[in-house]
């Protein structure tokens, strides 16, 4: 399954702090310049500075009005040098939102685009398809987030959160830089969201954030602090977009990144840290993942061939349930169980041979009895039993339905016949036993 980055809101996420945080943790400077080159944007500077927060060394990425018609990229060190390790922690800076910072800096003759514009503007960079794919997927959720907000459709609102020269760069740099450390899987934890009120380019505007808390609908969050934006819009869109919600995974830890806001509290650090590694790639009868995905256009016919691609891909087990999607339309949600090791394959199946454009995954635990099979004579033929045991007491014990149905059909008799005489040869043969 590859890297997995796990993001810690210790004082929230913004789009600038995750940036913040992952340049920390090595994603490559140069490299992202020159993939934030391809968006033909002008009149913005990119800095990236070394600063402390609390007790913690760490570093904020910061966009700021150029005007000068190229970006340039410069670092500033702390008091002179590099500490090595980087913790950093940036806040969205020129979309209204402040992260826990003060005013941001007037960015002058800011063009406020639409998601159109967005969508045209990445569709004809030059980015590394995943990261446009992840930076489409951010921008689409947001926009929808602010259209909702505002009464409008995403592709036609002009509203400076989605616009905005820094949101663009704060969003298509995390998608970059996490391109660059070769993340597959992010999860993050819960997310805290405050109280009260803030002053943004809307003027007064009640916390958390509208659009914020439209973004985060279904996600487990915590209290923040009151008054204080501690997840911007840009933020929670990354986050919803791109990150499952849960616990540090159990992985291989490769290195930690730390990423600073915009101003020091005395009552907490200011940060986001972005915790990489690699999950164990043994499978485990105890551990799955849980694979799914909504259809509303998937056929009945089409249904069967689907399950059956899943588990020829290796499911342990597939199935479909019927939901109510969105706009009021009848759908199916299709659940696949999955080993790691068979995940990928299984996940693959799912995209290829159904109609969804994406897959959710999670990591679960389960419970299950001991197994073992045992064979039985029946007057039509032998059949398999399995048989489950807990803590060396059986339990449970099932003809396989697979040898019951050839022995019914190489005979010409009903199934439950052969299923029966299964399940009395097997009580009669474990009855003889001492």
């Amino acid at each position: 399954m590859g890297r997995t980055l796990f993001v810690d809101p210790v004082s929230g996420v913004a789009g600038d702090m995750l940036c913040a945080a992952l340049i920390d943790l090595g994603a490559d400077l140069d490299a992202i310049r020159t993939g934030l080159d391809g968006l033909g944007l002008d009149g913005y500077a990119i800095s990236v500075e070394q600063t402390r927060r609390g007790v913690f060394a760490a570093r904020r990425f910061i966009v700021s009005p150029q005007p000068l018609a190229s970006a340039s990229l410069t670092v500033a060190p702390l008091d002179g040098h590099d500490h090595g390790h980087g913790h950093g922690h940036g806040h969205d800076h020129g979309h209204g939102h402040h992260h826990q910072g003060p005013a941001p800096v007037a960015w002058p003759d800011q063009q406020h685009r639409t998601w159109r514009d967005i969508r045209a503007l990445l569709t004809a960079a030059d980015l590394p398809a995943r990261a446009r794919q992840r930076a489409m997927a951010t921008f689409a959720l947001l926009a929808e987030a602010e259209g909702r907000v505002h009464g409008h459709p995403p592709d036609e609102v002009h509203f400076h959160e989605v616009g905005a020269i820094d949101s663009i760069v704060d969003i298509t740099a995390a998608c970059l830089a996490l391109e660059l450390l070769d993340v597959d899987r992010i999860v993050c934890g819960a997310l805290p969201l405050s109280s009260g009120t803030i002053t943004t380019a809307h003027g007064v505007t009640p916390l958390p954030a509208p659009a914020t808390a439209a973004l985060l609908t279904g996600w487990p969050i915590r209290a923040g602090v009151f008054g204080r934006e501690e997840v911007t819009p840009t933020g929670a869109a990354l986050m919803a977009a791109l990150a499952e919600h849960g616990a540090l995974p159990e992985m291989t830890l490769l290195g930690t990144g730390v990423g600073a806001g915009t101003r020091d509290f005395p009552d907490r650090p200011n940060i986001v840290r972005a915790i990489l590694g690699t999950e164990s790639a043994a499978d485990s009868p105890t551990d799955v993942w849980v694979l799914c995905a909504q259809m509303d256009d998937l056929t009945g016919e089409h249904l069967p061939l689907l399950i059956s691609a899943l588990l020829s891909a290796g499911a342990l087990d597939a199935y479909a349930s019927p939901v109510l999607m969105k706009k009021g339309r009848s759908g199916m949600l299709v659940t696949a169980l999955s080993v790691w090791s068979s995940a990928p394959a299984v996940e693959e199946a799912l995209l290829r041979h159904g109609s969804t454009f994406g897959v959710r995954r999670h990591r679960t635990s389960r419970r299950v009895l001991a197994r073992r099979h045992a064979t039985v004579a029946t007057p039509w033929g032998s059949v398999r039993i399995k048989v489950g045991s807990l803590n060396g007491e059986m339990l449970h014990a099932a003809p396989e339905f697979e040898d019951v149905r050839q022995r019914a059909e190489a005979a010409s008799v009903a199934a439950s016949r052969v299923h029966a005489a299964a399940v009395a040869a097997w009580h009669t043969m474990t009855a003889e036993q001492p």
